[in-house]
């Protein structure tokens, strides 16, 4: 499995905190790249992440760590010591890739801004990734996922029907696309290094993927800007007001809720009368006969559906759907996914068993190489787990190693 991964051979210093870098390095490790997460003596505060979210937070089972820091080994410096610059500093003649997240200040007084850094490795390519970008007000601003990315993008108030307050956002839900997009930035960056001998700086943010990611919402708004909220809000889809009454999620009689996608109003709207409904009747409804006539009649239309849909359990509207050849899926709660037979069998979630002993689930790489499922190499490092190895692979004696653990130069 190793020798195929297309990153082996790659080595990565991971020098970053909390989620979206974290899981950029993750996602290189993932891929075959060989990832050192180099840590304060006191270490990644995301560590205790887990306590936020109802989890494990034990040296040996500590799944919110693990997710974004598998497939890593893990060394402990004290930074601000003489020492610690010199280890730091020839990790980096070595490395082929440094990811960071810190803030400009932290990194220049450390000597590890790009600048200093290509000076020193012109090979190099340096990752970062912070809250808003390289330019601007606001490039120093402190940013995680819940504010740059959820709030300052506007998912939080534009998501919820109009007179309902913020969504509460989702945990990490920012962090993973973001850090995903920059190690395809870096992989790219790699590539242009085979042609020029040289790496660069590659950078992206959490408020620049949100809008990425919104771009189709912004889009849509950009082009109502001239209408008042109240007059937008009319337009917006809501549940029972949908545009498309086939683009909706409604509820069954066990209070089951699935989601139809039709797209292509016209060419399904036969079919979801006739076997769906069960109302042939409305085929030629001029109501909902066509796309146009359907997004004007599209609470009626929500309507008809609601009571059909209430009145059949999850199993007779599922089987109607896929008779009729329509998108569509049942809502599924997280604690259902583990049993998800198509995750499963593809890997998408993955039975995992932690240092503890117990048992449980990681999500696989959202990408795959030659149909290989996401191979979990080594569970996340234990706070400076792998420092011996890591020192003397650069050369240091035991003796040394061991005074430095002894002078808090390392843990």
């Amino acid at each position: 499995m190793e020798n195929t991964l297309p990153l082996q051979g790659i080595k990565i210093l991971d020098f970053s905190t909390y989620a979206a870098a974290p899981i950029c390095a993750m996602t290189l490790a993932d891929w075959g790249a060989d990832v050192i997460k180099i840590e304060s003596l006191s270490g990644d505060m995301f560590r205790f992440f887990g306590f936020i979210m109802a989890c494990p937070v034990q040296d040996d089972d500590n799944i919110q760590f693990e997710l974004d820091n598998r497939n890593k080994r893990g060394i402990s410096l004290n930074l601000k010591t003489d020492e610690g610059k010199e280890i730091i500093n020839k990790l980096l003649q070595t490395a082929d890739v440094l990811v960071t997240n810190y803030r400009p200040n932290a990194l220049t007084s450390l000597g590890l801004d790009y600048e200093t850094v290509s000076g020193k490795n012109p090979r190099l390519v340096y990752a970062y990734l912070n809250g808003y970008g390289d330019a601007g007000p606001d490039k120093e601003k402190p940013g995680f996922d819940l504010s740059a990315y959820f709030a300052r993008s506007g998912i939080l108030v534009e998501m919820p029907e109009p007179g309902n307050p913020p969504l509460p956002a989702l945990a990490g839900f920012g962090d993973h696309p973001t850090g995903t997009f920059l190690a395809g930035g870096i992989c790219a960056a790699l590539l242009q290094r085979e042609k020029t001998g040289r790496g660069c700086k590659v950078q992206t943010s959490l408020f620049n993927t949100a809008l990425w990611n919104l771009q189709l919402n912004i889009a849509a708004a950009n082009n109502n800007a001239h209408l008042t909220d109240e007059e937008y809000n009319k337009i917006r889809t809501k549940r029972k007001q949908p545009r498309s009454g086939l683009m909706n999620t409604y509820q069954s009689k066990e209070g089951r809720w699935i989601t139809v996608m039709a797209l292509e109003y016209n060419r399904y709207w036969k079919p979801f009368a006739e076997l769906v409904l069960g109302r042939p009747d409305l085929a030629d409804d001029p109501r909902f006969n066509n796309q146009t006539a359907g997004f004007q009649h599209g609470e009626e239309l929500a309507a008809i559906i609601d009571e059909t849909f209430g009145s059949l359990t999850e199993h007779e509207i599922v089987t109607r759907l896929k008779k009729a050849d329509i998108a569509h899926e049942v809502n599924l709660r997280w604690k259902e996914l583990k049993n998800d037979i198509q995750a499963l069998e593809n890997g998408f979630i993955i039975e995992h068993k932690m240092p503890s002993g117990r048992t449980d689930w990681i999500m696989g790489n959202p990408v795959r190489f030659n149909g290989e499922k996401t191979s979990i190499r080594r569970p996340a490092p234990r706070l400076g787990e792998h420092n011996d190895e890591i020192l003397s692979d650069l050369g240091y004696s035991a003796e040394k190693i061991t005074a430095w653990r002894a002078n808090m130069i390392i843990k």
